[in-house]
């Protein structure tokens, strides 16, 4: 063995060191420690990468069968093998170039499905999709980004303690996009096409204790689930999970709260109530003998206090499995809330004799919640309206490879507008965002990705619903999420007004129902609406594009409570104030083309909501733009242009208006920038202000351009002759100011700035920040026009990450040193090394001062805690 392989297992083994020290956080004694009840190793680091670009990119060759995907060969070990970190989206990596297909389509036209996605010219969807998906305007390679698609490898090698013999061991994938095939030691374990759910593999059988193990995994992205922007790669966590062979079963423990008495409030810690706790846990002997044991379920408040506890005895033969249920009553407890997010522990133990053989922590929380069909949604006997946004899992610089921090940033980001509720479109997310949405205060609705047993991008008539295995994953992964307020079992489906459809669905919430019967089952339909296919089904009912008809689906099907579950699809570029078909680029006032008539701006979307006391709120599409599914236009468009934010979290006016009609503070915000040529001098720009107060006056360097009453959740328009410098809204209510808004002529770029967007970043050789960087005049402010070439470099513990401005038609890569601005913006994102430190960030541009900044990389604990 060389030296260097050999220096690489001393640093696993002491990894392994450090994670089994940290199992004190279980409650585990110094002697249960040396007998390693539950070990988890984080296997991110280490990978080598190999991508098999010799493939046909696109239109993609024949999908390969079961039979050729067991007898793939790993290539040989040397050249073309890359050092890779886990996280990984290799795709977002490549270079952004037309669709080969381009010049057979409908020459960018407007897709004409009302609001709905379309991509694919008939006879060029991969997998036989039907439906929207098969009509002209877009392809599916466009509707993907316009990046290349080809299969790879990863490999690695972890060494297995020979003291892991008698024991179960399991990798454990939090997500692969797409059709894994895992092979540990050559020998091949399983295929997994799913690329949105976890799934754990015991690889027992296939391992040499006590030696250096490999373990490969082959993924191809060309076989698409989606019709957006899908990426490619491990993009998730993996991890290496060693149990006793009795042991808790893989996401095996589901604490059902029920609030059971009177509440009150309490102004520093939230809502109090009586709860009754429902304990069910799934326990799998994998011993070749049968066993008894004990079962022990203990409560640990939020400060970490024991406060209730069970115990039950059992006994179970070997290769079996059974769940057990427990009863617990917990007199004051703390409900989670979106004020208060008051989390419990479960902690669960597996004890035999005088052993402790497993351990897990489970993260819950408690809270009431009921969907009223005449008043909607009520948390914790308090009405909530939804304010809610469905975005896409990619990021800027990284595509889908988020490491955990940026789940917190984003979610920080939608808070701030206003938004309480998230769906996670159209498929679920990592474990990481649920624990972001638990901990921030966050709602959550949960999607499904596929209706039925498919991988296409839509059911179709002879879809089969007898497996349902992704689903089954993504409920007992997610049940346990206090923030989860409902199941969204699909999406605009073909077949959602069908018998058909209304026979998948049936047993599609069958299964839910029995795995969690806490939360209701609902859909995002759009059209459909009718008694003979699933919409009578669900528990709530979610619509898509017909706020017009609010009245009159809730005069067919009263009984449900109604939401809109996907709304608004305006099209806006940040600053942008023309829409151009050559540029890819659409105005920023949200009025220019549009295949959705019905929502096409902010308030034709949200007025509806409010005016309708039994519509319990809405989500918009979408929280932040996204790659792929470049609408209105395509090439060279690349990128979707419908968020409230761009790509890098920049937000568009279109997010002023939410937070004007989504938050209680009095606000006013105005736009467009105020800079124009000289020979505008004089004549009219159209000034748009959204407020939240009574009247708006606006001012002009000082003169008053008069003042008029602010219409309701809408927006007034100005004529404003334009003179450089300043123009400034006035908000008041009652006559007196509320709150002030201005806009100035800028000067010339002069400076860099680097504004980090998270102040420190955990130094465990994942984690990103994000760094706003503005071109600035003389006098520090952005300047709107400024399009600079910025170069970018990173010293001391941390790399760089990954580019990114926000332009919705920028073919620039997005993992490189340099990039241009876009409307005076753009963000570098910087890795964080395996210990602490600083972290340099340089940004250059020619005439321009540069800036530099200083981030701290902290020290983190290891996460051991996973069920």
């Amino acid at each position: 063995m060389g030296r260097f392989m050999k220096d690489k297992l001393v640093a696993q083994s002491l990894r392994w060191s450090t994670l089994l020290a940290v199992l004190g956080i279980f409650g585990i004694s110094s002697g249960f420690c040396r007998q390693m009840p539950r070990s988890v190793l984080l296997l991110d680091k280490d990978w080598q990468f190999y991508p098999m670009t010799h493939f046909q990119a696109w239109p993609a060759e024949p999908q390969l069968t079961a039979d050729q995907i067991k007898q793939l060969k790993v290539p040989d070990s040397g050249i073309g093998w890359q050092s890779v970190q886990i996280p990984d989206d290799y795709v977002v990596k490549g270079t952004i170039s037309p669709d080969p297909n381009e010049s057979l389509l409908a020459g960018g036209a407007i897709c004409a499905l009302g609001g709905r996605e379309c991509e694919v010219p008939n006879g060029s969807s991969p997998q036989g999709s039907t439906g929207a998906l098969n009509r002209p305007g877009r392809s599916a390679y466009g509707g993907h980004g316009y990046l290349p698609l080809f299969p790879a490898w990863y490999q690695r090698k972890v060494l297995i303690p020979a003291s892991s013999k008698n024991k179960s061991v399991w990798l454990d994938f939090g997500g692969v996009y797409r059709d894994a095939a895992v092979f540990v030691n050559g020998q091949f374990i399983r295929e997994h096409p799913s690329g949105y759910t976890s799934f754990r593999l015991n690889i027992t059988s296939a391992l040499q204790f006590g030696k250096e193990n490999s373990i490969a995994v082959f993924v191809d992205p060309r076989w698409f689930e989606g019709w957006w922007y899908e990426g490619g790669g491990i993009y998730r966590h993996v991890r290496l999970i060693t149990t006793d062979r009795l042991q808790i079963a893989p996401w095996g423990t589901f604490v059902k709260a029920d609030v059971s008495g009177a509440m009150r409030h309490d102004p520093a810690s939230g809502d109090h109530a009586p709860a009754n706790l429902t304990i069910e846990t799934t326990i799998h002997n994998d011993d070749p003998s049968d066993g008894s044991f004990t079962l022990i379920s203990e409560v640990l408040e939020p400060t970490g206090k024991r406060i209730a506890s069970t115990s039950n005895e059992e006994k179970l033969a070997s290769g079996r499995e059974v769940t057990v249920v427990q009863n617990l009553a917990l007199r004051d407890a703390l409900l989670w809330s979106l004020e208060h997010t008051n989390l419990y522990k479960l902690r669960t133990t597996i004890r035999r004799s005088d052993r402790i053989t497993d351990r897990t922590l489970t993260t819950f929380g408690i809270r009431a919640l009921r969907f009223d069909s005449d008043h909607g949604f009520f948390l914790n006997g308090r009405h909530v309206e939804i304010h809610g946004v469905a975005s896409h899992q990619d990021f800027p610089g990284v595509g889908i490879a988020a490491p955990d921090d940026l789940w917190s940033w984003r979610i920080k980001k939608l808070k701030s507008m206003g938004a309480n509720a998230y769906r996670t479109a159209h498929n679920p997310l990592p474990e990481e965002f649920y624990e972001a949405a638990d901990r921030l205060g966050m709602l959550v609705m949960d999607e499904n990705r596929h209706l039925g047993d498919t991988y296409a991008t839509k059911a179709t008539a002879t879809t089969a619903y007898s497996d349902l295995s992704d689903l089954k994953a993504i409920v007992l992964q997610h049940r346990n999420h206090p923030s989860i307020m409902m199941w969204s079992l699909c999406n605009e489906e073909g077949q959602q007004g069908t018998s058909h459809g209304a026979e998948i669905f049936a047993a599609m919430k069958s299964l839910v129902k029995k795995i969690d019967p806490t939360r209701p089952a609902t859909a995002a339909m759009h059209g459909g609406f009718n008694k003979n296919g699933f919409l009578p089904l669900q528990d709530i009912f979610g619509v898509n594009y017909h706020s017009r008809d609010f009245g009159k689906l809730h005069e067919e099907f009263p009984t449900l409570m109604m939401f809109g579950s996907e709304d608004l699809n305006a099209k806006s570029s940040r600053g942008t104030l023309e829409t151009s078909r050559e540029a890819g680029l659409c105005s920023a006032y949200g009025d220019g083309p549009s295949p959705n008539t019905t929502n096409g701006e902010p308030w034709d979307s949200w007025v509806p909501v409010v005016e309708n006391s039994f519509v319990a709120g809405q989500f918009i599409w979408t929280g932040f733009d996204y790659r792929g599914e470049p609408n209105p236009f395509s090439w060279p468009a690349a990128t979707s242009q419908t968020g409230a934010m761009d790509l890098c979290g920049f937000p568009k006016p279109v997010y002023y208006y939410w937070k004007t009609v989504w938050t209680e503070k009095p606000s006013v915000y105005l736009f467009p920038d105020w800079k124009f040529p000289s020979n505008t001098i004089g004549k009219n720009v159209r000034v748009r202000v959204f407020s939240n107060c009574k009247q708006v006056e606006l001012l002009l360097n000082g003169k008053s351009l008069g003042s008029r009453e602010m219409p309701r959740n809408q927006y007034l328009d100005w004529q404003v002759p334009y003179a450089p410098g300043t123009l400034a809204a006035v908000a008041s209510n009652r006559g007196r100011e509320a709150a002030r808004y201005k806009v100035e002529t800028t000067g010339a770029p002069a400076a860099l700035r680097l504004i980090p967007e998270i102040a420190t970043v955990s130094a465990d050789g994942e984690q990103v920040a994000p760094i706003r960087v503005e071109v600035v005049d003389a006098q520090g402010r952005v300047v709107p026009e400024a399009d600079n070439l910025i170069r970018f470099s990173v010293s001391g513990t941390g790399t760089l990450a990954g580019v990114a401005n926000g332009n919705p038609a920028s073919h620039e890569s997005n993992v490189a040193s340099e990039r241009h601005a876009f409307r005076g913006l753009c963000m570098v994102l910087v890795r964080a090394a395996d210990h602490a430190g600083a972290i340099t960030v340089l940004a250059q541009a020619d005439g321009l001062r540069a800036s530099h900044l200083v981030l701290r990389a902290a020290s983190v604990a290891p996460k051991v805690a996973i069920h």
